[in-house]
């Protein structure tokens, strides 16, 4: 469609229009809406995580290596329990009933024994039976040498690996029977190294301290680094390392105790849990059992000192209530004879059996407020309950007296010794009675406390529990990818939406390009060789998506140019990278393709690299053509293409933009305009340089290639407003790169290969 000219100014007239600059700016810029939006629906929010599921699958995926890398590295650590059951037994021999409740023979409440197995007194008794302030293990490699460890199975020692011999590998044993060191070198790791015929070597620091034996006491250094060791068994190939060292005894008692942890299981059961973790699982049931024979002996002691405390308490008393019975028995025979025994009436035997149970429940409350003052002070409760007891019982005794002084005279003394006697016969009686049955107790007591389940370590560790940190790192990890989706979502700048684009800058989406993985070969392929041959798209595969959307662009083209002013087409970008060069030459080889006679120009006198797609050298090209190096005739090419012919930058000039605003540069388009159907001018990108602008106020058809999720609305609507104030309209923009598993743009992004294929091939249709 060629143009006339008549002259220059009529050129610049038509490229400016009728309106003023302000006009078409203001035509170009509508009102910019706001970004934020008060509300998301939950439909976008579904929409980014559709479109980015593959990051999410990724942050999923990473966190649940990370946690089998965590299983597999990870030390495991066992569990044992140990089941302890408290019997309520109650006072079985008879008499002094109450003295027994008050002085402990009861069972213990539950808070008050676990305080007692987890006593810093019980512990460090433990401590020192099993020897658990000593430490003793192989050296191993960091990282995985411990892992490896765990699951060497040979009968000897592992080779070592990686030339790291003094590590262990697996198999090695060590038994330390004995550790005593000097007060500087608690807390100091001691490396032991095994040597030949069953020695070692241990050193602290660099330091020798002593040699010696398997099975032998070896010592040496002095004062404060003195050493005693006694090594019972020593496995390990010679040179392996081991580590011992002597822990502060309290740090390890205090570990322990916060390591332990002692529960009820319900309420007044009386039946107790002990359990315990580490990474010995041996040991650990080991520690625990310890523990529990250790609660077991001192509940017997308590017992036995308790019995041994209430029989002394009792034989001492013995002496005295003897004396009572002897005293009482003679004045009662005195009394006899001197009044010539006389019969009792049955009034004052009965008041004589009241004065005697109320006489001796006296003397009994009286031995029972004795040994709780040993024990108590009178501000404790049983203390103060027997005397409540004893008030009671004087108020009886004296409401007595006053009934027993109505007897006749002979009768109430008579009575009096007769009760004497009895009060002080029945509690000798019982004393003694009580004592030798807590002689008897004493030869054979047993505890109130019963081992139900002792400790057994299970064979799985207890920690880490392998089902439960892959779900919950698969949750996490999820959660992890949501968030960062929806985050990169949130913050990113770049816009893949047309309809945001439109909507926010007023310029069409005249098509969306998908993303071609051939493109991406044949880019990767062409940077190997600096310089050398770029193929077409549209050659290389003309039925990709990527040409098909090109295709549609094409279509496009033709209702744009029937309101065009010329047939220029100028392809600008708002930034560098964006595919501008890739749309221009595929777009220049289907106009070509559709029978049009086509020029493409390499507009980009900076960095413009049209010529390589067509194995074609940069000069002779426009800025050749423009200087007046060349002619015209001479600088177009002839490609392999019918009727596309190209145009290239020439030799890169040092003033690339006076070329472009000179009268020759327009001159050259009006000339191109008359010999080709359709000018295509690859432009430099807009917000970079001026020079789209002085290309772009030629041509008729201005489009601005865009690639999705590269820009901002602020920097389209910036490119926009840029060419608007130099008198260009932008047609449209083509949105490039587009990733067609999205999926989020209805039909547009539903992108399916629709191949040809012959009726006869098998299986298709």
């Amino acid at each position: 469609m060629p143009h006339d000219r008549a002259n220059d100014d009529a050129v610049v007239e038509v490229n400016f229009g009728a309106g003023t600059i302000g006009d078409v700016v203001q035509q170009q810029l509508p009102p910019p809406l706001p970004r934020a939006r008060e509300e998301v629906p939950l439909t976008d929010v579904f929409r980014v995580l559709r479109e980015r599921h593959r990051g999410v699958v990724g942050v999923a995926l990473a966190v649940v290596a990370l946690a089998v890398a965590y299983l597999i590295l990870a030390t495991p650590v066992y569990q044992a329990a140990l089941v302890l059951q408290m019997e309520d037994r109650k006072q079985t021999l008879t008499g002094l009933e109450d003295l027994s409740g008050f002085i402990g023979d009861a069972a213990s409440p539950a808070e008050t024994e676990i305080e007692i197995i987890r006593s810093r007194t019980l512990i460090g008794a433990v401590v020192d039976e099993l020897g658990l302030d000593v430490q003793a293990e192989p050296r191993r490699a960091p990282l995985v040498g411990a892992t490896l460890a765990r699951h060497w199975r040979g009968g000897a020692p592992a080779a070592p690996r990686l030339g790291l011999a003094h590590y262990g590998w697996g198999g090695e044993r060590v038994r330390v029977q004995e550790l005593a060191v000097g007060e500087d070198l608690v807390d100091v790791p001691l490396v032991l190294t095994a040597l030949e015929g069953g020695r070692y070597r241990l050193a602290a620091e660099g330091s020798a301290l002593v040699e010696g034996a398997v099975g032998a006491r070896a010592s040496g250094g002095d004062g404060g680094s003195a050493v005693e060791v006694v090594i019972r068994e020593l496995v390990a190939r010679p040179g392996t390392e081991f580590v011992l060292l002597k822990r502060d005894r309290p740090d390890v008692i205090t570990e322990l105790r916060d390591a332990l942890t002692v529960r009820e299981t319900a309420k007044k059961t009386n039946v107790l849990v002990a359990e315990l973790e580490g990474r010995d699982p041996q040991q650990v049931a080991a520690t625990l059992n310890a523990i529990g024979a250790a609660y077991l002996r001192r509940n017997v002691e308590r017992k036995n000192a308790e019995n041994g405390q209430m029989l002394a308490f009792l034989e001492s008393q013995l002496p005295q209530l003897k004396g009572n019975v002897d005293q009482a028995e003679a004045a009662l025979n005195a009394y006899q004879q001197q009044k010539r025994s006389m019969d009792i009436s049955a009034a004052t035997e009965a008041v004589l059996g009241r004065a005697v149970r109320i006489e001796t429940a006296l003397q009994e409350l009286q031995l029972q407020l004795m040994d709780l003052r040993q024990r108590f002070t009178d501000s404790h409760p049983a203390v103060i309950a027997v005397q409540q007891k004893i008030a009671r019982m004087q108020k009886e005794h004296v409401s007595l007296d006053e009934e027993m002084r109505a007897l006749p005279e002979l009768e109430l003394d008579a009575a009096r010794l007769a009760r004497d006697v009895k009060v002080a016969s029945e509690l000798y009686v019982l004393v003694l009675n009580k004592a030798q049955e807590l002689k008897v107790a004493r030869s054979g007591v047993i505890g109130n406390v019963t081992v139900l389940d002792p400790a057994e370590t299970a064979k799985d560790p207890a920690r880490p529990n392998k089902p439960l940190v892959l779900v919950v790192a698969l949750l996490v990890g999820l959660g992890l990818g949501v968030g960062v989706a929806l985050a990169r979502n949130a913050f990113t700048e770049g816009s893949d939406d047309p309809d945001e684009i439109e909507a926010r800058t007023g310029l069409p989406v005249f098509v969306m390009v998908p993303h071609s993985e051939v493109e991406l070969q044949l880019d990767r392929e062409a940077r190997q060789i600096p310089g050398s041959f770029r193929a077409a798209l549209a050659q290389a595969a003309p039925d990709d998506l990527a040409i098909e959307g090109l295709r549609s662009l094409r279509t496009a083209l033709q209702f744009a140019l029937v309101e065009a002013r010329n047939n220029i087409i100028a392809l600008g970008a708002p930034a560098p990278a964006v595919g501008k060069s890739f749309v221009s030459v595929n777009l220049a080889h289907l106009l070509a393709a559709a029978g049009r006679r086509v020029v493409l120009v390499d507009g980009d006198l900076r960095r413009g690299r049209l010529h390589r797609y067509f194995s074609l050298e940069r000069a002779p090209g426009l800025s050749d053509v423009v200087s007046g190096a060349v002619t015209l005739e001479q600088a177009l090419r002839r490609t392999s293409v019918e009727r596309l012919d190209v145009l290239s930058t020439g030799r890169i000039p040092p003033n690339p933009a006076e070329l472009l605003a000179s009268h020759r540069f327009q001159y050259l388009l009006a000339e191109l305009s008359k010999r080709y159907d359709l000018v295509l001018v690859d432009t430099p990108p807009v917000l970079a340089v001026t020079d789209p602008t002085l290309v772009a106020r030629h041509a008729g058809v201005n489009l601005l290639v865009l690639r999705a999720g590269a820009h901002s609305v602020h920097e389209i609507t910036l490119a926009v407003k840029q060419l608007g104030q130099g008198g260009v309209r932008v047609q449209g923009a083509i949105l490039n790169q587009v990733d067609t598993n999205r999926g989020r743009y209805g039909r547009s992004g539903r992108y399916r290969r629709y191949e040809y294929r012959s009726e006869t091939t098998p299986g298709k249709a």
